[in-house]
């Protein structure tokens, strides 16, 4: 990731979280995280262990994120595991030294995209819930986002940043008078996309159950069911004002430490 400002300049007030009186708690909302990353990018730091397993300041990166998680009122994880998983489950244990409640989905196999591991874990889950990367730091305010899902009404959202190409290919067109995500597209991206996914993602249960089945794949991304919703106009988006790190390369290993650092946010 090519470095970016640390703040970038608010996007517009959300209509839809307005129009709530207060802010929905996230204590009973499941939190899945998506921790089953090689991260061969990161060369020897990552050579024996998970990604999300790497260490910056004497612990794991993924206990960054939970005390980032734990913040903002979530208690309930499910954590998404395949490469060296063992590792991960030893040190969350059940989540109490997190002040969580954490149980696991093993993925079992290579090449188990990352929709395919978070429909198999839908078992665990009873109606709405959250997606986000167990490499990503997101330090932005949750609750709002999950308010403006249950207003939405629709089965999904997305959290977005706006970036206009300027530190990644742009992937998403945003109707930002509907609040909607109108196409989402790694791939192809065209001219009207000038957002980018955040990493941050709220779904119901039975939508994505619904939109999993119709791609009738035994191995898919979340990116296919970003798309599916997306092209039913099923898929809410909302604009963040932060940027987000993440600890997919070195590059971005060392400017993440060094927020974190910078933050006091050990």
């Amino acid at each position: 990731m090519a470095e970016m400002d640390e703040e970038i300049e608010a996007a517009p007030p959300h209509p839809q979280s307005q129009a709530q009186s207060s802010l929905l708690s996230l204590k009973d909302v499941p939190f899945l995280i998506l921790a089953g990353g090689k991260g061969t990018r990161l060369g020897e730091m990552s050579r024996d262990k998970p990604k999300s397993m790497v260490d910056i300041s004497g612990e794991p990166f993924i206990a960054h994120v939970l005390r980032l998680l734990q913040r903002e009122g979530v208690t309930r994880l499910v954590v998404l595991v395949h490469h060296f998983s063992e590792q991960i489950e030893e040190y969350l244990g059940d989540g109490s030294k997190f002040s969580m409640s954490i149980a696991y989905s093993r993925d079992g196999q290579d090449n188990f995209g990352t929709g395919s591991a978070v429909e198999k874990a839908l078992d665990m889950v009873d109606n709405d819930f959250a997606v986000m990367y167990g490499d990503t730091y997101l330090d932005i305010s949750m609750p709002p986002l999950f308010t403006a899902f249950k207003a939405s009404r629709l089965g999904g959202m997305m959290s977005i940043l706006e970036n206009n190409n300027q530190w990644a290919p742009s992937n998403v067109e945003f109707d930002e008078e509907n609040r909607l995500v109108l196409k989402y597209d790694k791939k192809t991206p065209s001219d009207n996309m000038h957002f980018i996914d955040y990493g941050l993602s709220f779904f119901s249960k039975s939508a994505f159950m619904q939109h999993s089945k119709k791609l009738k794949k035994t191995s898919f991304d979340l990116s296919d069911i970003f798309k599916s919703m997306a092209k039913k106009k099923e898929l809410a988006g909302f604009a963040v004002n932060k940027r987000f790190y993440d600890i997919n390369t070195v590059e971005n290993f060392v400017e993440t430490r060094a927020y974190l650092s910078q933050n006091n946010l050990w």
